[in-house]
């Protein structure tokens, strides 16, 4: 559903979309987006300041048969309200599930007031529980400890507490180097730089972390001189680096996208040279590897399938709907790279078959989904692509005079970027029209 909020900051009115139900089962992408922080994240379209909205969440994850409901005690409810809105959230889910699926333990949803709990359990369906956050919440105060300690306490603290020391807590390091970064903090930069660099050096994972970082080096150093990975470059690299499981990896990790026939077939001629030289040792890491790869593979396969006839399926929905905006707004959650794919593909497809009807429908479509992102742009923003987008320079003008107060070197300097875009990509046309609209600004000015 979508509310109506007011930004604290500017004083501006928007509409934000607003989840209250998060099935694991029915609505995985709302899971992941809670998991992620993305849920229910209001931001203003002038300002830009946003944070999470205050609202009911009710989450069901049925093979854990976990049924709860965060309640924000910012909202204030009375025990009459929060009663009464529970159970019209439960009533909402069993409405919606088949008779089949419904479970005793629906019924009596937990009530969670604090949000760090509620996440607590939300993270215990994806096997993460509370004494992995505690372990996280050790490692992240020894990073902190190291960082402040000179090199004796240092020295102590890596041999009593080595065992903390694993790949999450490099992942935190990270986190502290790139924030460091942002804030251009040159002193805390040589302290984070200096610790893991002898954390690479002395910790066993930190020494597999340099192999993994050294191989990925020379594949992406060898995949840019070459104009691209292939699947011969990365079946050379696996089999140089065959002997280091968490290495290879690491670089199949990296080169997903060349997991092709293609690299089956080379791999499968390397597990013929090492039998005829008689290396069983590596014709058993290699065809180990190959059965492992092969599944991969077909599992990815299969979950890209899965995805495009799931944005099929959002594409029928909406084409078959009396009423587009509506149907975009009620699916807003599919609306993904995928389903623009899809979308585009079938508009290709109907263009080629001169379908005009189908192509106008679909072309509707596509016109709306723009036209709701560009809502949620800066009014800036939104002025420079109707400006673009004009046909004449009295509309332009038109717009420039209605829109006054956005007619700035703030403007000026937005166009120059997307001037940069547009001649790095070749875009002449859009080029021209960029360039005209910045004479006409330069001129107000």
């Amino acid at each position: 559903m979508y509310t109506q909020l007011t930004c604290p900051q500017c004083g501006t009115p928007y509409t934000a979309e607003v989840h209250q139900v998060i099935d694991s089962k029915h609505t995985p992408q709302l899971k992941q987006q809670l998991l992620n922080g993305q849920l229910n994240v209001a931001v203003c379209p002038n300002c830009g300041a946003g944070g999470q909205i205050a609202t009911l969440m009710l989450f069901h994850d049925a093979e854990y048969e976990t049924f709860m409901v965060y309640v924000p005690q910012e909202l204030h409810l009375s025990q009459v309200q929060r009663e009464q809105m529970i159970g019209q959230l439960t009533k909402q889910v069993m409405d919606e599930l088949p008779p089949e699926e419904r479970r005793a333990y629906m019924f009596q949803p937990q009530m969670m007031m604090n949000y760090q709990t509620f996440m607590e359990k939300v993270l215990e369906t994806e096997g993460i529980t509370p004494e992995m956050i505690s372990r996280q919440k050790k490692q992240s105060e020894l990073l902190q400890t190291l960082i402040r300690a000179d090199k004796d306490v240092q020295d102590v603290l890596l041999k009593e507490r080595a065992g903390e020391i694993d790949e999450t807590f490099f992942a935190m390091l990270q986190q502290f180097v790139d924030m460091a970064s942002q804030l251009q903090d040159n002193q805390q930069m040589v302290k984070l730089t200096n610790l893991r660099a002898r954390l690479m050096t002395e910790t066993a994972v930190g020494q597999r972390l340099e192999q993994q970082q050294m191989a990925l080096h020379k594949l992406s150093r060898e995949a840019k001189k070459q104009g691209g990975l292939t699947p011969a470059m990365l079946v050379n690299h696996i089999v140089a680096n065959q002997e280091q499981p968490h290495v290879v990896d690491a670089l199949v990790m990296a080169g997903q996208g060349a997991l092709q026939y293609e690299f089956f077939s080379l791999l499968s001629a390397e597990i013929e040279k090492a039998e005829k030289a008689g290396d069983k040792a590596a014709v058993n890491r290699l065809t180990d590897l190959r059965a492992d790869l092969l599944k991969l593979y077909e599992g990815m396969q299969q979950q890209s399938k899965n995805i495009m006839q799931a944005a099929m399926t959002t594409l029928d929905t909406i084409l078959a709907a009396p009423d587009k905006n509506q149907a975009l707004a009620e699916n807003a959650q599919n609306i993904d790279e995928a389903f623009m794919t899809v979308l585009v593909a079938k508009m290709h497809e109907a263009d080629e078959k001169n379908d005009m009807t189908q192509f106008q429908a679909l072309n509707e479509i596509h016109s709306l989904i723009y036209a709701q992102m560009e809502r949620t742009l800066p009014p800036h923003v939104q002025l420079l692509n109707q400006l673009v987008r004009s046909e004449s320079p009295e509309e332009q003008a038109q717009l420039l005079s209605e829109n006054e107060q956005f007619v700035s070197d703030d403007l000026i300097q937005l166009i120059d970027q997307v001037l940069e875009q547009a001649e790095g990509q070749g875009q002449e046309e859009l080029n021209g029209r960029l360039q005209s609209v910045k004479t006409l600004i330069q001129a107000r000015l």
